[in-house]
């Protein structure tokens, strides 16, 4: 590389952080090189919002197709690859080019309160991250283009029209929500649509009589002009409406669209709405006979668009990490765009190669008496990271929460990690978000100022081993690290830069739910782990499957000691070729997806006996046990085949008997 290129690539990144939450080799394209051109508000909002240089190759794909108004894309790439930004950019650029040609053909800003696209998302979580994300984008816009978040719980629908219908007028909004929130939104702008706004209520009431006779009048004059265009069938700018035009499409985004199209609730209401509101073509019929027929039948003419009541033309994005698995889905998108009138494209990143990943995706088999003490190892090997462990049962995931608090207490902890938050589907929806924020914003890393060390004694320099320590004190240093116990409601499109590592006490019923579960790590090309526990009954002697005791252990015989490694003192050796067939290729399936590696975790001090004794002492965390280790048997219907677990195998796992 030239000595110009070094200076040039220092300079790009002056205004660059200095800890980056992405890695450079993920980055493709310089925004300034996207064709067609980004509006320069754009780019400074790339560069100084969310300090991106270049465009991840999904961003580049998507920016060259979807700012195009009548093309749709069905966008499928990897986790973390900067797919929110895909489609949030291509709606911002179709949107400030129809502000720019608003104010050339009327020489005014535009001032309207209308939706100009929906973005559907399967979890309010993910709803609220996306809102977030498009609001940071759209405030560095010169036009009010503003996102506006429906999730029933920050953001509840009556308070949603409320501020569609008095906010601020500009150039129009953009809708974060939930299918199930939208139900319940969408009566109330009709209904609204049906009634206009009232004006003689308190609050127009009280401002008019602030003002002098002239503001009064003036004020009235355009209120009963208002009137008369909303009887006459044109929109009003105090109207909130849904609004398009054939150059400025409504839009609509299924975010992980396969997840909310498998759903039939959600499913449902996105096609009664496109359905209900969707501008569709007339069938072109090649047969002069069923011309003759279609003549002599006059349609009802529909309404121009930009009045009351007109169709909208739309266009769609279908994005997601596994897109490909939901056939129903292409379908519907090839169906619904044809109807439209939308080009459909096909935007996939499915490999490595397309885009950078340096997630290691590693697997633990081990005996299932060893499975709890091999996962609280696990959690101590890095204390003062941030972990996602997922589970496939509400009730595992319970049973797990107990037994850490257990562990966490006492002057000699078995866990390190005293911070543990929970999500899951029976919680609450404002005590989920509550946790999973608590979670994002934890800082791992300790800021405390650390003591200084005093000056070491004769005896102290002569064995420096004990120094310092567990030896030393008799304590241990907790670790500065949180866990968020989850089931898969938090494996969808959450975006945490600052997690390492993921585990799966269970393993994830199908594929698509382990690409996700590990996508939460390893994002924007940054390094991840996931680690999979696998847990089974090894074929062990008399003495391995005995009770942890120190008269039958090996561990105290010098010839054992000096021939062979502690690990194979302290469990039967247990490989990938343990398993039976069916597991083996469950291993298999899933290594189609991600390079799988077998892992072997390093030399600990045996636990068994305590966590046995913790377990059986606790009432309270006996009975959960026995709660998770029938619910860790249930499989989903008709894939009973796909249970890891079976009766003896989750009692030996959980009971450690």
């Amino acid at each position: 590389m030239s000595l110009t290129a070094l200076t040039a690539k220092r300079v790009r990144r002056t205004w660059e952080p200095e800890e980056k939450a992405w890695h450079d080799d993920a980055l493709e394209l310089p925004w300034e090189d996207i064709r067609p051109e980004l509006h320069k508000a754009s780019i400074f909002a790339l560069k100084n919002v969310f300090f991106f240089s270049h465009a991840t190759p999904v961003q580049a794909l998507a920016l060259r197709v979807l700012t195009q108004a009548g093309t749709s894309a069905v966008v499928e790439a990897p986790t973390g690859s900067g797919k929110t930004l895909a489609f949030l950019l291509p709606i911002m650029e179709r949107c400030v080019r129809s502000c720019e040609a608003y104010v050339a053909s009327h020489q005014r800003p535009p001032l309207f309160r209308h939706v100009l696209g929906v973005i559907f998302s399967p979890s309010r979580t993910l709803a609220e991250q996306t809102f977030v994300v498009g609001r940071s984008l759209a405030a560095r816009y010169p036009f009010n283009i503003q996102f506006v978040l429906c999730d029933g719980v920050v953001q509840k629908p009556a308070t949603v029209l409320q501020h569609l219908q008095r906010g601020a007028r500009g150039a129009g909004t953009i809708l974060v929500t939930t299918p199930k929130d939208f139900d319940e939104l969408l009566p109330m702008l009709e209904e609204a649509q049906k009634t206009p706004l009232d004006p003689s209520s308190d609050d127009i009431t009280d401002f008019l009589a602030q003002q002098d006779e002239a503001t009064r009048q003036r004020y009235l004059a355009r209120r009963a002009q208002a009137n008369t265009d909303a009887e006459k069938g044109s929109i009003s700018r105090d109207s909130v409406r849904f609004y398009s035009t054939s150059e400025a499409r409504f839009v609509v985004v299924l975010d992980e669209a396969d997840l909310l199209y498998n759903s039939t609730d959600m499913r449902n209401t996105v096609q009664q709405f496109v359905a209900a509101y969707g501008r569709t073509r007339d069938p072109v019929s090649p047969s002069p006979r069923r011309r003759k027929s279609a003549a002599k039948k006059r349609p009802v003419p529909e309404k121009e668009p930009g009045t009351a009541g007109a169709r909208l033309w739309m266009d769609f994005a279908f994005v997601g990490a596994t897109v490909a698995t939901s056939p129903s889905l292409k379908v519907y998108a090839r169906k619904v765009c044809a109807e439209c009138d939308s080009t459909l494209h096909t935007l996939a990143l499915r490999s490595n190669d397309d885009f950078v990943s340096q997630l290691s995706n590693r697997f633990v088999v081990c005996d299932a008496a060893n499975f709890l003490p091999y996962f609280v190892q696990l959690m101590n090997l890095h204390a003062s990271k941030k972990h996602f462990v997922f589970f496939n049962n509400f009730r595992v995931l319970l049973f797990v929460q107990r037994l850490f608090s257990v562990l966490c207490q006492g002057a000699r902890p078995l866990l390190y990690i005293p911070k543990v938050f929970v999500m899951y589907e029976g919680m609450t929806e404002s005590a989920r978000i509550d946790q999973y924020n608590q979670f994002l914003t934890h800082v791992s890393r300790s800021n405390e100022t650390r003591k200084p060390k005093k000056a070491l004694s004769d005896a102290e320099k002569k064995n420096q081993v004990f120094t310092s320590g567990w030896k030393r004190d008799g304590t241990v240093s907790m670790g500065t690290g949180a866990i968020l116990l989850c089931t898969d409601v938090a494996a969808f499109g959450l975006d945490v830069r600052d997690v390492d590592y993921v585990y799966h006490f269970e393993p994830p019923a199908t594929v698509q739910s382990y690409i996700h579960r590990v996508g939460r790590v390893g994002r924007m090309g940054m390094k991840g782990s996931s680690i999979l526990l696998l847990p089974c009954n090894a074929n062990s002697t008399p003495m391995q499957s005995t009770h942890e005791r120190k008269m039958d252990s090996t561990r105290f015989h010098t010839v054992t000691n000096t021939k062979k490694p502690t690990a194979q003192l302290q469990a039967p050796c247990i490989s990938a070729d343990s398993l039976p067939e069916e597991r083996r290729a469950y291993v298999a399936e899933l290594g189609k997806h991600s390079a799988l590696e077998e892992y072997t975790i390093p030399p600990f001090a045996p636990i068994t006996s305590t966590l046995r004794n913790h377990i059986k002492q606790d009432d309270k965390l006996l009975k959960l046990a026995k709660r998770a280790a029938i619910s860790m048997c249930a499989a989903p219907e008709g894939e009973e085949e796909k249970a890891w677990f079976h009766p003896r195998l989750a009692v030996r796992a959980l009971l450690l008997d």
